[in-house]
């Protein structure tokens, strides 16, 4: 799989989840969120939007990038986002977070292996 092909899906899921974060916080964090938590809650959720939809555009800005150490950096910190991220996420569930976090990790870690493969194919 190309890289592009790999940093639209990661800046079109990033977007998704962003704009979820964004219009619906507490659905976005069902079973780790009480679905009666406070307004202060949702608003604190809110603020992770920001962090995913800027992920979405850097992957989004930078999947024409030719081969350069500026587009090896954007694959390693996709790296370490997608597989720190799937990496708590499970955790949580383990924790007693509930299955719902399953969906989240698989997804993050399934992108992270595809940035791994990713970075190991351009070095």
């Amino acid at each position: 799989m190309k890289l592009k092909v790999i940093l639209l899906i990661a800046a079109v899921y990033m977007a998704l989840v962003g704009i979820g974060h964004l219009f619906a916080p507490i659905a976005m964090s069902a079973g780790v969120i009480p679905a009666d938590a406070s307004p202060g809650v949702a608003a604190f959720l809110r603020h992770y939007s920001a962090l995913f939809l800027a992920v979405a555009l850097l992957n989004w800005l930078a999947r024409d990038v030719p081969a350069s150490p500026a587009r090896n950096a954007v694959v390693a910190a996709n790296l370490s986002v997608f597989g720190l991220g799937g990496l708590l996420d499970l955790a949580a569930v383990l924790g007693g977070a509930g299955p719902a976090g399953l969906v989240p990790a698989s997804m993050n870690l399934l992108i992270a292996a595809l940035f791994a493969w990713a970075a190991r194919a351009t070095a």
